[in-house]
């Protein structure tokens, strides 16, 4: 299993479905793909040759709010596309990513905010 921490919060879900402009994605999809490739750099980590799972935990300061387990949706799919992106997943079909799965976000009183992925074995 490998843990990484992307330090990124993309918007609520509701927000796209708001109407968020094409500009905005494009935006935040540049912005995931930047830290995730500082993560998987930091790590050290190369293409996985093992088809696998993916478990999103968001987490905020003490002063941020907990949104819907769902509005992570968006953040956690920009943080897939990364991986892809950095190298570290060949492609985001199911032959190579198994399970999706957003666990519901915590708090961490003085911690960053953005989301811990565990990449696991399927």
């Amino acid at each position: 299993m490998l843990t990484l921490f992307i330090p990124f919060m993309g918007p609520s879900t509701n927000d796209i479905y708001a109407g968020k402009h094409w500009r905005h994605r494009k935006a935040d999809k540049d912005s995931a793909r930047l830290y995730v490739a500082n993560a998987v750099q930091h790590a050290g980590l190369g293409v996985l040759q093992e088809r696998v799972s993916l478990i999103f935990r968001p987490q905020h300061d003490k002063l941020s709010s907990i949104r819907d387990t769902g509005n992570y949706s968006y953040t956690a799919k920009l943080i897939e596309d990364g991986l892809v992106c950095a190298g570290v997943l060949e492609d985001d079909k199911p032959k190579f990513v198994a399970d999706f799965c957003i666990k519901p976000a915590i708090h961490q009183p003085g911690g960053p905010n953005g989301v811990t992925v565990e990449i696991v074995p399927a």
